[in-house]
């Protein structure tokens, strides 16, 4: 058992380590325009912060709004989106860890006065955060995790934290072919159900009383990044043992998987 123990320790820390790296706070891709020469990028911090400029001049936040952020993770985008416009927010992770690290960070960043952190699951809220009625707000890259749950989420969960003038804005994978081609995606996030394709993601979200707004696809964009995390891990486990972030990318360049944003409001 300690062998064992000791060997999710390591592989924790390689996981944490090459993300602290890459871009501290944001575990994330970014947005990257696709003609660039990724050497010239040592890491992901910029594309994480030019992902934040977009998402704020997207939605149009400002010191007034009040945002959601749903799977915040370690807190960079909730936070530097509060640094930026002032507004006021909340962040949910599941992640206990992580919720301690969105807190320490928010106060460095002085923030910390403009909103909370909880630790808790996207699919079972308190009302500490559904009763405050949002003006945005966000799902960055986490729904696919409850793409098994996804009705159940948007019906009990999303609904409820949402005003009738709330922008919704969600940043999602979905596969363009059956889940079985999807080898490289499938070994990374070792899930027990196949990612949805964009067309059963947009008919939940009706069926959940969700109008789709805008649909983009930032497939385009996020490509570098994987490259990008790619070239970093091969350097840091070359086998790809124990870091596996970058498997996705081949399957985004295959044509396999898609990044998606979805803009939504409530149905009238």
């Amino acid at each position: 058992m300690a062998d064992v123990d000791q060997e999710r320790n390591f592989n924790d820390k390689m996981m944490n380590d090459l993300w602290s790296d890459m871009c501290d706070g944001y575990y994330n891709v970014g947005k990257i325009e696709p003609d660039v020469n990724i050497d010239d990028i040592p890491n992901l911090i910029q594309a994480n912060e030019d992902m934040v400029d977009h998402i704020i001049t997207s939605l149009s936040i400002g010191p007034e709004s009040t945002i959601l952020d749903l799977g915040c993770g370690r807190g960079m985008y909730t936070i530097r989106i509060a640094k930026l416009t002032g507004c006021k927010y909340v962040g949910v992770d599941l992640n206990a860890g992580y919720v301690e690290e969105c807190k320490k960070r928010a106060e460095e960043h002085g923030v910390g006065d403009q909103g909370t952190f909880y630790a808790a699951s996207i699919l079972d809220m308190g009302d500490e955060i559904v009763g405050n009625r949002y003006t945005h707000v966000l799902v960055l890259g986490v729904m696919f995790y409850i793409h098994g749950n996804l009705d159940t989420y948007l019906n009990r969960s999303l609904q409820a934290c949402c005003r009738e003038d709330t922008k919704i804005y969600i940043w999602d994978f979905t596969r363009k072919v059956d889940w079985d081609l999807c080898v490289k995606a499938q070994r990374h996030f070792k899930l027990t159900y196949p990612i949805r394709t964009k067309e059963e993601v947009c008919a939940a979200l009706s069926r959940a009383g969700f109008e789709l707004v805008r649909l983009e696809d930032f497939t385009e964009c996020i490509i570098p990044s994987y490259l990008i995390l790619k070239r970093e891990c091969t350097k840091r486990d070359p086998e790809a043992k124990v870091l596996t972030s970058h498997l996705p990318g081949d399957d985004f360049i295959a044509g396999n998987l898609a990044y998606m944003v979805y803009y939504l409001k409530k149905k009238e």
